[in-house]
């Protein structure tokens, strides 16, 4: 379906990660937050089990500080890809089962994706992104913006350790694609062409180009080779997620 108001230019700007985020720019604009691998994607699979919400914090101190007000909630999240001493749970979405999460809330901690939520802060709105669902959250997206009339997506790539990383620009490219091709009148800044040039051309096998990527390798090679299926799968959640009054929920 293509959606049209007229007037209405979509402008869509595409950060490589998040220390590259521009406060002016995302401060008229809905804001989309990638880590593909795998932050945002295991939230989203969190949200979708059943979990009440996640809380996400940049420092492994600020969570085991709100552990210690509330012991009800469950720590997780990583550093260097692998699990924080102490915590229940680690940054895989496998480990988030519906019995786990259900009806839990979430402290979690990660090297990039937390950050970026955080940056993303002066964004009107700010939406989570994975393949896992970016149709659903596209099509929810376009309806609000025309509703409201937003001009402006941020798509705010979490990066790895505050450089560009291969996957989260992928995604962002299928996210400008959906776009595209729901909207009649849409610009695209140069990392949104480039994305979605990117994207195009390995729409049908991500793991063709993926394959030579650091940080796709470095969690292969550290044993998550699990997550990488799940993560690059397209629009098998049905759930569209929200980072608002510092919680992730679904809408």
């Amino acid at each position: 379906m293509i959606f049209k108001k007229e007037g209405v230019i979509l402008k869509i700007i595409t950060f490589s990660h998040y220390k590259e985020v521009i406060d002016e720019v995302l401060k008229d604009s809905y804001a989309i937050v990638i880590d593909l691998l795998r932050a945002t994607s295991t939230m989203i699979w969190a949200i979708s089990n059943g979990a009440k919400g996640i809380i996400p914090v940049e420092d492994i101190s600020e969570a085991r500080l709100l552990k210690r007000l509330d012991e009800s909630v469950l720590l997780g999240g990583e550093r260097g890809g692998l699990k924080i001493e102490g915590f229940d749970l680690d940054n895989s979405p496998l480990s988030y089962k519906k019995e786990v999460v259900f009806g839990k809330t979430v402290v979690m901690t990660t090297t990039n994706g937390t950050r970026a939520l955080k940056k993303a802060s002066f964004a009107k709105r700010i939406f989570l992104g994975s393949f896992i669902n970016a149709k659903k959250t596209a099509e929810y997206i376009i309806k609000e913006t025309l509703h409201y009339n937003i001009d402006t997506i941020s798509i705010v790539c979490a990066g790895t350790e505050e450089r560009f990383t291969l996957e989260d620009i992928l995604c962002a490219g299928y996210f400008v694609d959906l776009f595209k091709g729901n909207l009649s009148d849409v610009f695209l800044d140069d990392l949104s062409l480039a994305s979605h040039v990117l994207y195009k051309k390995f729409e049908n096998d991500p793991h063709e180009i993926l394959k030579y990527s650091y940080h796709y390798n470095h969690l292969k090679k550290i044993g998550f080779e699990a997550d990488l299926e799940l993560c690059l799968k397209k629009n098998f959640v049905d759930c569209v997620c929200e980072y608002k009054n510092l919680v992730v929920e679904k809408v």
